[in-house]
């Protein structure tokens, strides 16, 4: 057995413990709840004194460990003065400024952030220098001499310096010292009351300058001491530190009647009483920085508790120098030769070895029945905390196996122990008794359930009391139970099986497989929904809801994309509000849930950057204590945490763009910008069309909790949109198209807090020369006059066209006036008119070899059976009907129509009359009979009539035509031309037109042709053929390149006008 009293180690604990006892007393006599409640918690600060504290030192990007002073500029920066320069923060990263940035030496000893946003150091050697828009300069030369101590800005604004020599007030050329009424006393500090009177802290007492005057002050405030160490003033008054203490004055700097003080008057206990610096924040605690630590006096239900902070609490270094309380609330201590160490609040207390357990490895937490809290450890038995201290329980007290693994009440309210070797121990006063019968060996878990039964989960199965007070073993399957958790009359039960459940209503006990999952379990508790929330070894977390599994593991689940840090889940914990906290071998998770206990709203991470002590928990070590405070076992102690004081932060965060890159790196903005902004980022920025790549990087600052700082943005111009909320402090646009833009950023602290207004950076991207104003003007002025000179010359073409078939006509009205007779008419229907016109005049027409000619061949494939089924009424009706569309069809392109034999058509283009576009008019006609085939088959298949298919050919080349015999005169064609061109029609296909290469020659800069390669033909060897597919698309005016469009018949039409009669 072993206590804390007695042990130097714990004698700050002591201290506040006499205190609070002291004022417990006090309240005791008029209000004894309110007594009782402040003894707890003043013990719980006193005996946890491990805190929430984070310290920066050079691992963590400062120069030095050795602190001199901090402040926090307008913009939300952190500056520290060491003696290797300053260092400037966003709470994430530091940077160093020195003699390479402009300083005048590396030592700095005070720091000054001026309202103007410049920030004042001050140098070991007595030099001064600013910062300004990123740039640090030497301030003059310094009348007086010795160490900077401290800056003061007057009510006009004017920089006031302190150095040990002497006081300088600052001005463009330097400094001006001001003598004092203490004459040469050295100088200490330096501040600025509320009202815009400054005060000195000398060797000799206080100095104040009231009304351009300066007086001593402080005779009246009974000062400890004469030497004044340090100062801090707030709308309260003043704090004064001095070498045997500190005195609190009012705003008249007379001292503070004891009834406003937090301590009432009586004087703190310090260990040294040498007090370095003050401070008072804006609650009014009180923070008195020592050789021998911090004491920090603050006020619960008017009871002052005083804790020590020192490095066993994981402070820095004992020796604090400077003091600073952040916009957030967060307190920064600069030490002497450790750093600096924030603290943002009391949410977290933590005990370890150092508070005097006896392994720092918490395996098991409990609140008995009679409030007092027990820890169980590996190795180190049992640690009991209640208002009389820390004691603890081992083999001399009867706990023979100090593994204990899990800790429950038994049915008579006596502490039941569950150890890693020997079963179950039930406690017995002060001392501790091995439960016989029992479990042997391992015992994982306890559960004292609402019917007042003990269940005990071992290695080797489930145990429970039936109701008689000893513990029996459930029949079975005997898997290694790890967790329990009851509900009505069901216990369920994790396994390295699965999951398990035991009605008890049911006799004889026996356990029953869970259909589930079959992975290993590690624990299990159920919520007032009913749900089960079960913890895996490797497979993160599960929730059964009747029936149904949902998992949550590293990648996400149950509704969020965000997931745990770790699949291996070793304690589940639900709060008050039935949040569900996980630990795991990474930290600890928090599930925020949506009413109905069914989708993931959050999950949040925590770990040692949070403030828990240790990132490994330990299996089913966790507790929800009475006051709704949360405890967990790690492996490097147990940890409190106290949602209810965590420090909510209600500045929003100081947002800054803190860089543009250009293809990823630094450039040189000047050439594109207007100027370059106090940031060095450039404003009025218009970059060319190829300087399209841009990376914006910012930060929000929130010193107190910087790594959940959270961001979105937009880009104006280009994301329809905000971005989601994302910690990326950086975003990269690439191939942005001309234009205006403007980036935009947000960000939010922990408490949730966003800027009110984004941050805005606008710029243009230039457009290419080609899509300017003036270029675009310029190109729509030559595109008009070249369309106003297409529309003259085709004009021209057509009035020419007008004029020749204003001749044709005349011409043709010629020859009808000529022609009166009826005879003559169907002599020129029957022959071409030239023929006729010979036969007139001679009685004879004699035949005419032409030179270029296309002929063309039509049949019908399958024709004989066609005719064999039909009736010849019907076949001649159905030819006819084909032949007036081809007749028409050629009249159209001018092809003269040679005879019709059976179900072939013949007719040639370039006859009687020379033509230049014979082949094409040819080409075109054969495409427009294709046409006209389909649409008449298309009218027969809707009169349930077969289709006739029909095969064209076409061959060009010289003919002779003319007319024979003395009877019945027939117009017609001989040559070889026109016996290929009938077998070029026998050797196509239905739908097809196949033509020569004489003809394709003609023709191919119009069509689309399939190559047939050289096939052999009767009598002529092997010709190359080719099927025309259509027309070329820039020649066509329908998708299937059947008919010509405008241009083409222009073409055609052009070459016509221009050929020789």
């Amino acid at each position: 057995m072993g206590t804390l009293k007695g042990n130097p180690k714990n004698a700050g604990s002591q201290t506040a413990v006499g205190m609070v006892l002291a004022g417990a007393r006090y309240l005791s006599e008029r209000m004894p709840r309110a007594a009782t409640l402040v003894l707890l918690l003043a013990c719980g600060a006193a005996v946890a004194q491990r805190t929430d504290l984070r310290t920066f030192s050079l691992e963590q990007g400062l120069p030095s460990a050795r602190i001199s002073a901090v402040c926090e500029d307008p913009d939300g920066f952190l500056w520290v003065a060491t003696d290797e320069g300053a260092a400037r923060s966003d709470g994430t990263h530091f940077r160093t400024i020195g003699r390479g940035e402009g300083l005048p030496s590396q030592h700095v000893t005070a720091l000054h952030c001026a309202p103007d946003g410049r920030v004042w150091l001050g140098m070991r050697n007595g030099a001064v220098a600013v910062w300004e828009r990123g740039v640090a300069r030497p301030w003059g030369p310094m009348p007086a001499t010795g160490a900077v101590r401290g800056f003061a800005t007057d009510a006009s604004g004017t920089i006031w310096a302190a150095l040990a020599g002497g006081l300088v007030r600052l001005v463009p050329s330097g400094g001006e010292a001001v003598p004092l009424p203490t004459g040469t006393a050295r100088i200490n500090a330096m501040v600025r009351m509320p009202d815009g009177a400054l005060v000195v802290g000398t060797d000799s007492g206080l100095v104040v300058r009231r009304d351009g005057r300066w007086v001593i002050a402080g005779a009246e405030a009974e000062l400890p001491d004469r030497r004044i160490t340090a100062l801090f003033a707030d709308s309260l008054g003043l704090v004064v530190g001095t070498p045997v203490g500190y005195r609190l004055l009012d705003p008249r700097l007379q001292r503070l009647d004891p009834a406003a003080s937090p301590t009432r008057g009586t004087l703190l206990p310090l260990h040294d009483q040498r007090v370095q610096c003050v401070l008072r924040t804006r609650h009014g605690d009180l923070w008195l920085g020592t050789p021998a630590g911090i004491a920090h006096v603050s006020t619960r239900n008017g009871v002052p508790i005083l804790r020590i902070i020192t490095e066993r609490n994981g402070l820095g270094h004992d020796l604090v120098r400077c003091l600073l309380e952040d916009r957030s609330g967060t307190v920064w201590a600069g030490t002497a030769f450790g750093g600096l160490s924030q603290f943002t609040s009391d949410a977290f207390l933590h005990f370890t070895e150092q508070d005097g357990l006896r392994s720092q490895i918490v395996s098991a937490i409990h609140r008995s029945g009679t409030n007092e809290l027990w820890l169980g450890s590996v190795g180190g038995g049992l640690a009991r905390w209640d208002e009389q201290g820390l004691r603890l329980f081992a083999e001399p007290e009867g706990l023979a196996d100090p593994f204990v693994l899990c800790l429950a009440d038994g049915p008579d309210d006596a502490l039941v122990v569950g150890t890693a070797t020997q079963g179950l121990f039930r406690r017995a006063g002060e001392r501790f008794v091995h439960v016989v019968p029992g479990p042997p060996g391992r015992v994982n878990t306890l559960l004292h359930d609402d019917e007042g039964r003990l269940w005990a989960g071992t290695d080797g199965g489930l145990w429970g009391d039936p109701g008689d007070g000893h513990l029996m073993h459930v029949d079975g399957p005997r898997p290694a139970v790890t967790g329990i958790a009851s509900g009505g009359d069901t216990v369920w039960v994790s396994t390295g099986e699965g999951l398990f459940r035991l009605p008890t209503r049911r006799v004889p006990w026996r356990l029953e497989p869970v259909p589930g999952p079959p992975v290993a379990m590690s624990n299990v508790v159920r919520d007032s929904k009913g749900n089960l929330w079960i913890g895996t070894e490797e497979n993160g977390l599960y929730r059964l809801h009747g029936t149904r599994w949902d998992s949550l593991g590293t990648a996400g689940g149950m509704g969020s994309a965000t997931g745990l840090r770790s699949p291996t889940v070793e304690l589940v914990l639900l709060d008050a509000y039935e949040n569900v906290w996980v630990g795991t071998r990474r930290g600890i998770d928090l599930l925020q849930l949506d009413m109905l206990q069914e989708q993931v709203l959050e999950v949040d991470h925590y770990g040692t950057e949070e403030g828990f002590i240790g990132v490994e928990t330990f299996r089913n070590a966790c507790l929800l204590d009475r006051d709704s405070t949360l405890w967990f076992g790690t492996v490097r102690g147990a940890t409190r945490y106290d949602p209810r004081r965590v420090r909510e932060d209600p500045a929003e965060p100081r947002t800054h763009l803190t860089d543009v890159l250009l293809f990823f790196e630094r450039a040189d903005w000047r050439a594109w910008c207007d100027s370059l902004g106090d940031d060095g980022l450039p404003l009025g920025l218009r970059l060319p069309p190829d300087h399209n790549h841009l990376t914006f990087a910012f930060t929000g600052i929130s010193l107190a909790y910087p790594e959940k700082v959270r961001y979105r943005y937009m880009l104006e111009g280009h994301d329809p949109d905000w971005s989601p909320i994302t910690a990326t402090d950086r975003v990269t646009y690439s191939n942005l198209p001309p234009g205006d833009y403007a980036f935009l950023v947000m960000a939010r602290n922990a408490s949730g807090i966003w800027n009110t207004e984004p941050v805005r950076f606008a710029f243009t991207i230039r457009p290419p020369l080609w899509r300017t104003w003036p270029f675009l003007a310029g190109c729509a002025v030559v595109l008009a006059l070249l369309l106003w000179a297409v529309v003259k010359l085709r004009e021209r073409r057509l009035l020419r066209e007008q004029h020749r078939l204003e001749r044709m006509v005349e011409e043709r009205t010629r020859e009808l006036a000529a022609e009166k007779h009826r005879s003559e008419e169907l002599l020129l229907n029957i022959l071409p008119e030239a023929t006729a016109n010979e036969l007139k005049e001679k009685g004879e027409a004699q035949a005419r070899s032409h030179a270029a000619c296309t002929v063309l061949f039509s049949d019908f494939q399958g024709f004989t059976a066609i005719s064999g089924e039909s009736e010849p009424t019907g076949i001649v009706a159905d030819l006819d009907r084909f032949f007036r569309a081809f007749d028409r069809i050629t009249d159209t392109h001018g092809l003269e129509k040679i005879k019709t034999i059976g179900d072939a058509y013949m007719c040639a283009a370039g006859v009687p009359e020379a033509s230049p576009t014979h082949a094409l008019d040819a080409v075109l006609t054969a495409l427009e009979m294709l046409d006209a085939v389909d649409r008449i088959n298309a009218g027969r298949l809707r009169e349930g009539r077969a289709p006739w298919a029909i095969r064209i050919g076409l061959h060009s080349g010289p003919l002779i035509a003319g007319v024979v015999g003395e009877k019945k005169f027939a117009y017609d064609i001989w040559g070889d031309t026109v016996n290929l061109a009938s077998r070029l029609e026998g050797l196509s296909e239905a739908g097809r037109i196949n033509i020569s290469a004489a003809t394709y020659a003609l023709v191919q800069q119009f069509v689309d042709v399939s190559p047939r390669g050289p096939l052999a033909v009767k009598g002529k060897g092997e010709v190359q053929m080719f099927f025309v597919d259509r027309l070329q698309a820039t020649w066509s005016a329908d998708v299937a390149g059947r008919v010509p469009n405008t241009e083409l018949l222009a073409w055609r039409a052009g070459h016509l006008a221009t050929s020789p009669a």
